[in-house]
């Protein structure tokens, strides 16, 4: 009979694990359908037309119409944005990642004087909020002549990126041995041959996150890019869909199919590399 007892210990243990982890699994059930009730929202009135979204503001669409993704497209002029929100981005993350690694390379292997000093700066720029930088940023580019063009928000997003990206790359590469770097020295390689060749193929994780964030920050960042770009030669998708809205007048059907055609990208870029996040994320939190 103690046998029995003892072996059913454990089940009556796992039973009550589970009636306890009901709460928190219902709390984080809840807290995922607030977070997906926009996107179904937006997915759902992008795919109504003007007549459905007359007649009741929430609701599945009566017939399914592509018209309101047809006027959001011509309307909106979104091709040409979406082509400048490439740009911007992918210039964005090519600087981000490049100044990033060199950066963390420098905070983390090399000794140099003032390197804890310069370190500590560039952190405390994470404190800062970027809106209290709006009018001195918008100033200094006026006086650049780099208002309204794609470098005033590339070279700001990679700014206001940078603290944290540093902080990530040099993380990461505190968490590789010196043993790798000295004996690329005695092999004779150079400061330059060892980022290359050694440090550098093992950051790829921490530079995969690097770029999903940048990514996603720099595609969907609107207040900056409203500010700096003002033609539409070279407007963002986030403000480009704005035209679909008039001051006394909006069409929301091909409002919400423009931001569904906005966010789709980051979406899907998620997806498909959201395990490098939390990989990269931890890579540099144990050593």
């Amino acid at each position: 009979m103690a046998s029995v007892e003892a072996a059913g210990a454990p089940v009556r243990e796992r039973r009550r694990t589970r009636r306890r982890s009901w709460p928190l699994v219902i709390a984080i059930g809840l807290f995922c359908f607030s977070a997906i009730l926009p996107l179904l929202f937006m997915a759902v009135t992008a795919f109504r037309t003007q007549a459905d979204w007359a007649d009741a503001k929430i609701g599945l669409p009566t017939t399914l119409s592509f018209g309101a993704f047809e006027r959001a497209w011509t309307g909106a002029n979104i091709g040409v944005y979406f082509r400048n929100s490439v740009i911007v981005t992918t210039s964005t993350v090519v600087l981000s990642v490049v100044s990033a690694t060199l950066a963390g390379y420098s905070f983390a292997k090399l000794r140099w004087r003032l390197s804890g000093g310069v370190y500590l700066f560039v952190l405390a720029w994470i404190a800062v909020p970027p809106l209290l930088m709006m009018v001195p940023i918008y100033i200094e580019m006026v006086q650049l002549g780099l208002l309204d063009t794609y470098g005033s928000v590339i070279l700001l997003y990679t700014a206001l990126n940078l603290p944290f990206n540093v902080y990530l790359m040099t993380a990461y590469f505190r968490s590789v041995p010196d043993e790798l770097i000295e004996a690329a020295r005695i092999d004779g390689a150079g400061i330059h041959r060892t980022f290359l060749l050694v440090l550098l193929p093992l950051a790829k994780p921490a530079i995969a996150t690097l770029v999903i964030f940048n990514v996603l920050w720099s595609w969907n960042e609107f207040l900056f890019a409203l500010l700096m770009l003002q033609s539409d030669g070279v407007k963002t998708l986030t403000v480009g869909v704005l035209q679909l809205q008039g001051r006394f007048t909006a069409d929301y059907p091909a409002l919400m199919a423009g931001l569904l055609i906005t966010s789709l990208p980051v979406i899907a870029a998620y997806l498909v590399f959201q395990r490098h996040l939390v990989r990269g994320i931890v890579a540099g939190a144990v050593k």
